[in-house]
């Protein structure tokens, strides 16, 4: 039996190409560390807006393992998360290295 309603569609994949933008808050912390790090004030606004990248990509990471799971292709996946895992990784190490 099929479902000829108009409102049924037809099942699409998902990409996870959009959940790659945390890495924006990242890169902003990175910036400030990088470029101001010795000033108190942009490390601790690095380390606010690092926090808050950091956190979306633990929220991030978690959608593209169920986007696996859904049947997204693995590579944009593993794309998606390796850029994320490098960069919180990056964050971290600069904010202890500062």
């Amino acid at each position: 039996m099929s479902d000829s309603s108009p409102l049924a569609r037809p099942e699409t994949k998902d990409s996870v190409r959009g959940e790659a933008w945390p890495v924006v808050p990242l890169a902003v912390a990175l910036l400030l560390l990088h470029t101001l790090g010795d000033r108190t004030w942009a490390y601790v606004t690095a380390a606010v807006v690092g926090g808050i990248g950091l956190l979306a990509s633990v929220i991030a990471l978690v959608e593209c393992v169920g986007a696996v799971r859904r049947g997204v292709a693995w590579t944009s996946a593993a794309w998606v998360m390796a850029v994320l895992m490098v960069a919180g990784c990056a964050v971290v190490h600069r904010l202890i290295v500062a």
